[in-house]
């Protein structure tokens, strides 16, 4: 791979673009970064890839070396002559230039992203939605820290909920904001999902929601604000565990 800096330069000059900060556009300039993160994915040649935010492409060029079919979802039509010029000698890639989050994603096994940052917490949720092997996803620090945090803990909160019962979540690596083009404000990380055998249940999801916007009462007021329901509980919200939170729904919905 050709050194990412002077191409990203090259390509500003080039096509005249450039990023804008209120689409999240931060470019990994880092061609270590790339190749680290495409390997996390474990691809194969077999396997079909879901990349939202190609951006210039480097990500996207290095996953069509290595899997079967790339299919990456951008949300900025200026980027579309380059995309379709870089991306040229890659015919097992398909462009499409939708909001990913307003849009029907295709089959997919695999997901290798560094997702616009303000858009991390609908596609964590979107991800809920289809079946895949594995996902790898460049995310704010913080963001990450809301998706693992325990009971108690600072970001402890739905987010987490959600993440450690439908997700196996693994931070890889934090990622050094000087990685990426122009620099932001704070730190990335990369995060591994796979899904766990839990099935999907919309209710429970729902019910996380409501649970935690009262996070700081006692169970008993927020059940009652949230639910219109009595249960005798004086925990904390925000100390429940997640499995603790699956037994509180349970005996909620058993409420009449």
């Amino acid at each position: 791979m050709a050194a990412i800096k002077p191409r990203i330069a090259m390509l500003s000059s080039k096509y005249g673009f450039r990023a804008t900060p209120v689409l999240d556009q931060y470019f990994i300039a880092d061609e270590g970064l790339v190749q680290r993160a495409v390997g996390y994915a474990k691809l194969t040649k077999d396997d079909i890839v879901l990349e939202i935010g190609p951006g210039l492409g480097f990500l996207t060029t290095e996953l069509a070396r290595k899997a079967g079919r790339i299919i990456a979802i951008e949300k900025d039509k200026r980027l579309e002559t380059l995309l379709k010029d870089e991306l040229a000698p890659y015919p097992n890639v398909d462009t499409i230039f939708a909001d990913a989050v307003d849009s029907e994603w295709p089959k997919f096994n695999k997901f290798v992203s560094n997702i616009p940052f303000s858009a991390s917490a609908p596609i964590i949720f979107k991800l809920l939605e289809h079946d895949f092997e594995r996902a790898v996803l460049f995310v704010q620090r913080e963001f990450a820290e809301k998706m693992m945090d325990g009971p108690g803990g600072p970001e402890y909160g739905r987010l987490s909920v959600m993440t450690q019962t439908y997700f196996k979540a693994r931070i890889m690596e934090v990622v050094n904001k000087v990685s990426f083009y122009p620099i932001p404000k704070i730190d990335a990380t990369i995060i591994v999902l796979e899904k766990t055998d839990i099935p999907r249940d919309r209710d429970f999801d729902v019910f996380v929601r409501e649970l935690f916007r009262y996070k700081n009462k006692d169970v008993h007021n927020a059940v009652k604000i949230a639910f219109n329901k009595e249960l005798a509980d004086d925990r904390k919200v925000f100390y429940l565990s997640v499995k603790e939170v699956k037994e509180l729904y349970e005996k909620v919905k058993a409420i009449q």
